[in-house]
């Protein structure tokens, strides 16, 4: 009897081992759904409210704004010495501003008035060079019919062209002729509205 009993408390025994442990941990519940579920700067990853590591803090700055101006210029006018006839390239002879091209001697006056041979008198009062191929000239004439003593025109000349790529003609009647360089900015005035040049080539 005591051998069946002691058999049967070595069954129960077994039987018991065999069962699955209980599993008594318990999962966390969400502490999120999203991050603005998180306090402060925290987000909502798998569940959890977590501090964003420093890596994603910097990947979340935005690239700094890179600047579209234009470089400043390399470039600036110089003044050309006038010195009797001789203005840089140029010759002044009587009504006419004479240039020695490839093809021979030109005179510009025919590219600045109409009829350069009723022009009274040709001066220049201002001359610039822009770079190793642009001038800018500032020429006084007197031509007849007009009210102005004085008519001045700001003309500019491409030596690789060999002809006057822009003219204007400077407000104001006055004989008086002022300029300003600045860079790659040339101004210039007379008793009216002031004319301003861009890297050597008038408009």
């Amino acid at each position: 009897m005591k051998r069946i009993f002691a058999v049967s408390l070595l069954a129960l025994a077994l039987s018991a081992c065999d069962k699955p442990a209980e599993n008594t941990s318990q999962v966390a519940p969400a502490q999120c759904a999203k991050d603005t579920d998180c306090k402060g700067d925290r987000i909502c990853e798998s569940g959890q409210c977590i501090s964003p590591n420093a890596q994603a803090s910097l990947a979340a700055k935005p690239a700094p704004a890179v600047s579209l101006a234009p470089a400043a210029p390399t470039i600036a006018y110089q003044a050309v010495l006038i010195s009797g006839d001789e203005v840089g390239p140029f010759t002044i002879n009587g009504t006419e501003i004479n240039y020695q091209s490839r093809a021979g001697v030109m005179n510009i006056m025919e590219q600045v008035i109409d009829e350069p041979e009723y022009a009274t008198y040709v001066g220049v009062e201002k001359a610039y060079a822009f770079g190793p191929n642009k001038y800018v000239l500032v020429i006084s004439t007197g031509e007849g019919g007009n009210a102005c003593p004085a008519t001045t025109y700001a003309v500019s000349f491409d030596t690789q062209s060999e002809s006057i790529d822009g003219k204007t003609s400077v407000d104001g009647c006055s004989e008086t002729v002022d300029s300003l360089a600045d860079g790659n900015k040339l101004i210039v005035k007379k008793d009216g509205a002031s004319t301003e040049i861009y890297n050597g080539l008038v408009k």
